[in-house]
């Protein structure tokens, strides 16, 4: 918490050795005592202010350096006060011309707010490091998310690379922690115990996670985030030792009955904003080893992370995955597609997917700036042709090119710096709108705030913007200051507005660019809002249930309260088909499975993912039966294990079409099920995502009971759907909690929500760069007509018509409009493609 260094250094500069270290102290205490009761930016800002306030005083109250008796000062010294005079006259200057300057004003501010707040997110998402020690040392191995390993594949796996890395592995999880009239869900992470050693990060309370944790039949443990123990627990330290009760609400269970309430005893609370792989996690718990468990073999659901050995690289760590896997009996199925994967940075595989498009969204709001100062430029370039007598004036008391350019720049700077001042406020008010509005795919936008890294991005635009709307007025205005030329030059004709026209063409062209990626980008995404994801989503509603209580222990209750939910559900008017899945399509994602096409032959085994189903799901989501028949009410515990499995699947393993009555089986062999039936692809993980092979499988015969979600279609809609579904589960069980209603519709807009984001972000900017580019070429017209007033006067005078000047005037307009949209064109062929493409 300093003040800021350039600003202590002018003080320093200007001030006299006697008050020098009184004024800084003072200031200094001032400065703390304003930042801890307003923050940074303001505290900054008022400090900035101080420094140039004290500095003129001083420079207008100290005695001409011609006094003899005075001590002379430095150069640098002399040079700092001479731009505080220039600073200090342009203030003046634009007082006397309010017009001008609100407008260049509000011009600049624009695009530094809208630059500022970009900048915040991206600095944010993709430049900040990890807050881990040496993050880069860390590694996400498999970062295509294809390769998810089993617990038998990663205890095998783990020692095997301890040469080149200590590995982690984590599986995403939701609970629900009991307190209040139902169970709280939130979302969680099962990480193996050396979860902490590898990322060098201990809790701020109690202990983490030791080696006994994972051992079976150990007392379970768990960790909360800092979010939670306040929020659930009221940030109450004696809850280290505490035991509550956490069932495992919708994921799948690394031990037998963690699908019922389980009591966990609380051993630590972790640091504020925990966020190991990219998002927050409320409940850690330990991964428990444990060979006796089906789900230790067969649930590929692992995600592995490491820390290099000291002088191990990410490529030798990748070979040693290869060479393992064709030495683990268990990975030599996938040995092809980690051979294929990459091992990559964390922090790369975080955020590198988000960098292309925040960075393209960055060069996008830049290019809104340029326009911008392209704008400004204009103006000052309108405003010094009429100063053009007084600069000449100046020029022949005595003053050089060189010291008028430097006032034009100094104008052009202080303009700049209160567009700044002005943009820098409307980000800090807006800043907090933006970042709730940002999709969900941008992980770490909690972390974007203006802090000194986004000052010192916005000082330096600052800086170019203040040259770039200057260099071109003062070149132009002191190339040939000389007093009897300026009156020649008065009045001059449009030839002489070569420079501003050509500006104008760039700004339109600079707008088309804007607005042919924008269009590129809606066209996208009406794309992909058409495509045909393999189910229906009009008038089909969902709602999520959980029944996390010791009572639904038994699968055979909760399948029961599935049915009647689903009864209760079938029997309500205007309700044509209901049924019930444990991943919803879109909205949940879904696991994998391993399983065997030869139960004698380990070589054919496979991972596909899985659905659980009841009867009439199908029929809710309008999910096609190609061949066989859908699961039904016969197909009970104790009949024979049937399921159905996606086209997809069957084209990858009967390519002949003869999938139909086959059998696969599981890893140890036992049968797992026979096809009974091939259904349509559905776009399980997003809308722009091709489907991948897919297995269902009937609850009936399933383990899995625990949250699924109730799907109805109904004939149309059906006014107050939401509370009748609520009523009908609430009519089962009162007090079984419900995690989500919502109608499909909204499920797939929300996976949309990135595409649509940078949809209306770019198309925002192409409207701000078109209406900028309008006000370029309304003002330079308007600008060449007032300088013009006499010519057009002799003209009229001399037999034109109104309408003849008019059409000239237009004719002109016309010309850079076109020269800007032939220039502008090319470019967005040349180039937007590409950047549309990242995004």
């Amino acid at each position: 918490m300093t003040s800021p260094r350039p600003a202590r250094w002018l003080l320093r500069a200007t001030l006299g050795p006697e008050e020098r270290d009184d004024v800084v102290a003072n200031l200094e205490e001032l400065y703390r005592a304003r930042h801890a009761a307003r923050g940074a930016l303001a505290a900054h800002v008022w400090y900035w202010v101080q420094a140039f306030s004290f500095s003129v005083r001083l420079r207008a109250a100290a005695p001409h350096p011609s006094h003899k008796h005075l001590p002379t000062r430095s150069k640098a010294t002399e040079s700092v006060l001479q731009v505080m005079e220039d600073a200090h006259y342009a203030v003046r200057s634009f007082r006397k011309s309010p017009g001008f300057t609100l407008a260049a004003v509000a011009t600049l501010a624009l695009g530094f707010g809208a630059n500022t707040m970009i900048y915040a997110v991206v600095n944010a998402v993709v430049f900040q490091p990890l807050p881990f020690p040496n993050p880069d040392r860390l590694v996400w191995a498999f970062t295509s998310g294809q390769v998810s390993l089993t617990m038998q594949q990663f205890a095998e796996l783990q020692p095997g690379a301890a040469e080149f890395a200590e590995l982690t592995a984590f599986a995403g999880r939701n609970y629900a922690i009991a307190g209040g009239d139902t169970p709280d869900e939130v979302t969680g992470i099962g990480v193996t115990t050396n979860h902490f050693d590898v990322f060098r990060t201990q809790p701020m309370l109690g202990r983490g996670f030791q080696t006994r944790d994972g051992v079976p039949g150990t007392e379970p443990v768990a960790l909360i985030s800092y979010e939670l123990w306040q929020s659930h627990f009221g940030g109450d330290a004696s809850v280290v030792g505490q035991r509550v009760s956490l069932y495992t609400s919708a994921a799948i269970p690394m031990v037998p009955g963690a699908f019922t309430g389980t009591q966990h005893t609380v051993v630590g609370v972790l640091p504020p904003r925990y966020r190991p792989f990219g998002y927050q996690a409320e409940v850690f718990t330990p991964l428990v080893v444990d060979p006796s468990d089906p789900n230790f073999i067969n649930m590929g659901e692992l995600s592995v992370v490491g820390r290099l050995a000291p002088r191990a690289n990410a490529d030798q760590l990748k070979a040693e995955l290869v060479r393992l896997s064709g030495v683990i009996p268990s990975l030599r199925n996938s040995q092809e597609q980690i051979a294929q994967d990459d091992v990559a940075v964390l922090h790369e595989a975080l955020f590198g997917n988000l960098q292309p498009a925040m960075f393209v969204t960055l060069g996008a709001v830049g290019l809104v700036l340029l326009i911008a100062c392209a704008n400004v430029t204009n103006l000052s370039l309108a405003r010094t042709q009429a100063r053009r007598q007084e600069l000449a004036v100046r020029h022949a008391l005595g003053a050089s090119r060189a010291r008028l350019a430097r006032q034009l720049l100094t104008e052009s700077t202080v303009l700049s710096g209160a567009a700044a001042v002005v943009g820098l406020a409307a980000a800090q008010i807006l800043l907090p709108t933006v970042v709730n509005v940002l999709p969900p795919s941008i992980t770490g936008a909690q972390e974007v705030r203006l802090d000194g890294s986004v000052l010192l991005f916005c000082l330096s635009a600052l800086v170019i913007t203040g040259v770039l709307s200057g260099s071109v007025p003062a070149m132009r205005s002191t190339k040939n200051p000389d007093l009897k030329i300026a009156r020649a030059q008065r009045g001059a004709g449009a030839n002489r507005h070569v420079i501003s026209n050509g500006i104008v063409v760039g700004q339109i062209a600079l707008a088309l660019v804007l607005a042919y990626g924008a269009g590129l980008l809606v066209k996208s995404f009406d794309k992909l809002t058409n495509v045909d994801a393999g189910f229906t989503t009009e008038n089909v509603m969902t709602i999520r249930v959980a029944p996390a209580e010791q009572k639904f222990r038994d699968p055979e209750v909760r399948r029961v309260l599935y049915s009647q939910i689903l009864e209760r559900l079938r029997g309500t008017p205007g309700v044509q088909a209901a049924g019930a899945i444990h991943f919803l399509p879109i909205g949940d994602g879904g696991p994998g499975i391993n399983y065997l096409i030869d139960p004698a032959d380990s070589k054919t085994r496979q991972s596909t993912g899985y659905r659980v189903i009841t009867p009439g799901y199908l029929e809710a989501m309008n999910i096609p039966v190609l061949q066989g028949r859908a699961i039904n009410d016969g197909d009970r515990t104790g009949s024979d294990l049937i399921g159905l499995i996606n086209a997809t699947l069957a084209q990858r393993l009967w390519p002949d079409g003869d999938a139909l009555g086959n059998r696969l089986y599981r890893t140890n062999g036992a049968k797992f099920f026979t096809v009974v039936g091939i259904v349509g692809d559905v776009r399980q993980s997003a809308v722009g995502l091709p489907s991948q092979p897919e297995i269902y499988l009937p609850l009936s015969q399933s383990e899995w009971a625990s949250a699924m979600t109730i799907v109805a279609r109904t004939e149309r809609e059906v006014p107050g759907m939401t509370a009748q579904l609520r009523a009908i589960v609430r009519s089962v069980d009162p007090n079984l909690p419900i995690t989500r209603i919502a109608a499909m519709d909204a499920i797939v807009s929300l996976s949309l929500a990135t595409p649509r984001f940078y949809s209306v972000l770019f198309s925002v900017f192409a409207i701000l760069a078109l209406v900028l580019g309008g006000i370029g070429v309304y003002g330079l017209i308007s600008f060449t007509v007032s300088n013009r007033t006499d010519e057009i006067g002799i003209r009229l005078a001399l037999g034109a018509t109104r309408g003849c000047i008019i059409r000239q005037e237009l004719r002109t307009g016309f010309t850079m409009t076109a020269a800007g949209i032939g220039v502008g064109l090319l470019a967005a062929f040349t180039v937007v493609d590409l950047g549309v493409g990242l995004v």
